[in-house]
């Protein structure tokens, strides 16, 4: 039997358990995420939690957050699965509810960049039907939204 996952806005209490899924990361990991080796600082992810321009989504299993997706009023998007959850279809399902929240704050799209070596993200924007721009250093993927659906 699978603990249940649930995928919820983020909240000021979230912040340890996000802190502790960014300090799970590989330097590989972060690159990917940063397009740099950063580390997240305790301050970043209070900002996260705190909304104001973007809306931060966590997926928890079992009390753990073991996801993390922030859309911001521009419409970009980030995402950030644990490493010992990848490959379930957990990225693909925090994407799905960050465009559902884009479309009820009225954005006409959303869009990511990533690094050119990132498959996981790029499986899961095709799998979503974004259209791929690919750069010899970035990959833009952009989904215009439609409001009727």
């Amino acid at each position: 039997m699978s603990i249940p996952l649930s995928i919820r806005e983020a909240r000021r209490e979230d912040a340890d358990g996000i802190y502790q899924l960014y300090s799970s990361l590989s330097p590989e990991d972060l690159y990917m995420r940063f397009f740099s080796f950063h580390r997240v600082t305790r301050g970043e992810i209070e900002e996260l939690v705190k909304g104001g321009d973007h809306v931060t989504l966590v997926a928890e299993e079992g009390g753990k957050i073991v996801g993390e997706a922030t859309l911001y009023k521009d419409g970009e998007f980030s995402l950030v699965v644990d490493p010992r959850e990848r490959g379930a279809g957990l990225g693909t399902k925090l994407v799905q509810e960050l465009v559902r929240k884009a479309k009820e704050m009225g954005l006409r799209e959303v869009r990511f960049y990533t690094l050119p070596d990132n498959m996981p993200m790029i499986r899961i924007g095709r799998r979503l039907g974004f259209k791929l721009t690919f750069e010899e250093d970035e990959v833009l993927g952009v989904l215009k939204l439609d409001h009727h659906s």
